[in-house]
């Protein structure tokens, strides 16, 4: 080989090798996040509540982050203390919610992002006792080998000694602080992250206190999980030392810009401002303020306005100054902005707006600034995307854009011009997505600037020629909405919108019956809606041993459903249990195995098997059976409804499509596994048959 084909193929390996390891920062990145909670968001991040915004969330953001997801033993915890990994089941939903609620993300174009705490975790009933726990066919451990040995648990009477290096990072007291230096620690995370890629459907990474490890093991499980994308949480406001950490994970993750959010707090507050905060010098020229100020590491921040942390009331580093102003800086900066659930509860509008413009100029994470006037009452600049050229403007002093750039969106102290290369399709956003609900529903629609809704409810295409929409819609019956966007000027739909509403009655009870696993001697349920008890308090209420071997227990005083279940045997404080489930009508389960520490259910037809006269086992027939994603169901008459259960017993927003001879019932979007139809006959009797998907 001569030397010139050799440094070649050095080169290209080198090169490739550096995209490789850059593949979790995306260069040229045009996503925006959503953090999809604040602290002790439990009811908006709930899972099915997020999942009913599906629509909503995804035509305006193409990273979700969402919650620590793992259970940590508590229905009123944010997971920043796990105690189990490979155990889904959270304050926010069930593991088979989780999963369903990913998969609609996806659908609607959104990734979902983890919130992955490995810097310490919390045992299961002393300090250091963390579960065992297999997934795949190997077997987790970790033990106070595993702590490190500067942990306070060191000090405290009646706990194991830690006997792990000493910590590589900052010391963390509420739980214990992992050794990331042992093999088996790296092999457990490595392990989890496969899990959460694999099983629950995460498309990447958020790392929680970063500071508590040395930055190259994010690297290292960044490697090993191979996902999209990845941020850090480097809670600092010195660009050097985040610019560091960038470094030393070799630069395979983005970080949270916290030299930029505190520029921010420093530039707006309480209706004050000065604005020259905003501006930081780049080799001698003006750029919008830290990491995003400097091309070595604008890829590689993430903005925002608050996060959980911040945003709590009474923290110092809460942001006080016009929010929408500051969300207009970043939609007009590069890196990757993020946008918190409760700013975006509270100013949905106006921020779509905002994301609509970067969107169209496809604004990206390594875009080029021209900072165009920087003084306290005022700061222009102008940011070059893919496809045109975005003027924003923050402050009550005056500009005028020049005239051939288009005023996308303005308020108070702001506004956002834009000068667009290849015009774009708009987009529209349905609130609250199609599903089964138990109220009449107000469905709001929207699309870009300068194009319109139209719509049918006769399941016709919708055209220009349609509907125009004008004001939110009341759907109090079953309807499939159909919507699109049209632009006047530019003559270009966007993607139509099919939504399937399915209002229900309320049922006044819901009867739950469990057949027990082996041992248990009696059976008690606890049920809740929200955070409101409907049993009474933990473990809840004794049920009745009926004559076919169920136990049963009527369930009233709910005003939705679904409605919470756990059946648990009523033991002493730590009781034996299952897995959360849900029901939204009478239903049946059969225990299952015992899964990391709790008991898995299955939904079944409930005794006596009695059922409409057309209705029976060998009425009905769907294939094919496994199936990689349509299932095709033939019913007799006297079917009033079909349902979809997982096989923890959570009911699934899957719609079933009659066709002429049929229905189809699409399960693409959901992970390979058991899953049960239920037909549900006129008299209230059910049938139902389980499918495997492969």
């Amino acid at each position: 080989m001569n030397k010139s084909t050799f440094l070649f193929l050095f080169l290209t390996v080198f090169a490739l090798g550096k995209t490789t390891l850059k593949a979790q920062a995306p260069a040229q990145c045009q996503d925006v996040m959503l953090q999809a909670f604040y602290w002790d968001s439990y009811s908006d991040s709930k899972w099915t509540n997020l999942s009913s915004k599906a629509s909503e969330i995804g035509s305006n953001f193409s990273l979700v982050w969402l919650p620590p997801s793992g259970n940590a033993q508590s229905s009123n915890n944010m997971g920043y203390a796990p105690v189990w990994w490979f155990d889904q089941n959270s304050a926010f939903g069930t593991q088979p919610e989780l999963i369903s609620m990913i998969s609609a993300f996806t659908a609607n174009g959104a990734k979902s992002i983890a919130d992955v705490v490995v810097n310490h975790r919390s045992g299961q009933s002393n300090w250091t006792n963390f579960p065992t726990e297999v997934y795949n066919g190997v077997t987790y451990s970790m033990g106070p080998a595993q702590i490190c040995s500067t942990d306070e648990v060191k000090n405290q009477p009646g706990q194991a000694t830690p006997t792990g290096a000493p910590d590589t990072g900052e010391d963390f007291n509420g739980s214990r602080d992992l050794d990331h230096l042992s093999t088996v620690v790296r092999d457990n995370v490595k392990g989890y992250m496969q899990f959460l890629k694999n099983e629950i459907g995460y498309s990447g990474w958020r790392y929680d206190m970063t500071k508590g490890y040395t930055a190259s093991f994010v690297n290292e499980y960044n490697v090993a999980a191979g996902e999209y994308f990845s941020v850090g949480e480097y809670f600092d406001g010195s660009y050097d030392l985040c610019k560091a950490w960038i470094n030393g994970c070799s630069n395979n993750s983005t970080t949270f810009d916290f030299p930029l959010k505190f520029q921010l707090n420093q530039a707006m507050w309480n209706g004050g401002m000065d604005l020259t905060k905003l501006v930081w010098l780049a080799n001698g020229v003006q750029q919008p303020a830290g990491l995003i100020h400097h091309s070595d590491t604008k890829r590689y921040a993430v903005t925002f306005v608050d996060n959980h942390d911040t945003y709590v009331t009474g923290n110092a580093n809460r942001f006080s100054g016009n929010v929408l102003a500051a969300y207009a800086f970043l939609m007009g900066s590069p890196g990757v902005p993020c946008v918190l659930l409760a700013h975006w509860n509270n100013n949905q509008a106006a921020i779509s707006t905002m994301i609509a413009a970067r969107r169209a100029v496809k604004v990206h994470s390594e875009s080029a600034v021209t900072v165009n006037q920087s003084a306290a009452n005022i700061y222009v600049a102008t940011i070059t995307g893919l496809n045109g050229t975005l003027i924003v403007k923050v402050g009550s002093g005056n500009y005028s854009a020049p005239s051939d750039y288009t005023l996308a969106t303005s308020g108070t102290d702001y506004a956002i011009w834009t000068k667009i290369i290849n015009p774009v399709a708009p987009s529209i956003t349905v609130s609250p997505s199609g599903g089964t609900y138990y109220a009449a529903q107000t469905v709001v629609l929207s699309t870009s600037a300068g194009a319109s809704v139209y719509y049918t409810t006769n399941n016709t295409a919708p055209t220009n020629a349609s509907t125009l929409y004008s004001q939110p819609l009341n759907i109090s019956a079953n309807t499939t909405l159909r919507a699109i966007g049209y632009n006047p000027t530019t003559h270009l739909y966007s993607n139509e919108s099919t939504q399937n509403y399915v209002i229900n009655t309320l049922p006044p009870a819901i009867k739950v019956r469990f057949k027990v696993p082996t041992g248990w001697a009696a059976c008690k349920v606890y049920s809740w809606v929200g955070s409101t008890p409907l049993t009474g308090a933990w473990p809840g209420t004794a049920m009745t041993l009926e004559n076919d071997g169920y136990y049963s227990y009527t369930i009233s005083g709910f005003t939705t459903v679904p409605i919470g279940i756990v059946f648990n045997n009523g033991v002493g404080t730590s009781p034996a249990q299952t897995v959360d489930l849900s029901a939204t009508a009478s239903t049946c389960w059969d225990a299952g195995a015992l899964s990391n520490g709790k008991y898995l259910a299955t939904v079944v037809i409930c005794p006596p098997t009695s059922v409409d006269e057309n209705l029976t086992d060998d009425s009905w027939r769907f294939y094919p059976n496994p199936t990689h994603d349509k299932v095709f169901v033939t019913v007799p008459n006297g079917v009033k409804e079909i349902t979809v259960f997982s096989a923890m017993g959570s009911k699934l927003l899957v719609k079933p499509l009659m066709t002429p001879t049929s229905y189809t019932i699409d399960l693409s979007s959901y992970p390979a596994g058991m899953y049960y139809i239920v037909l549900s006959g006129t008299n209230g009797k059910r049938l139902s048959k389980a499918v495997m998907k492969y």
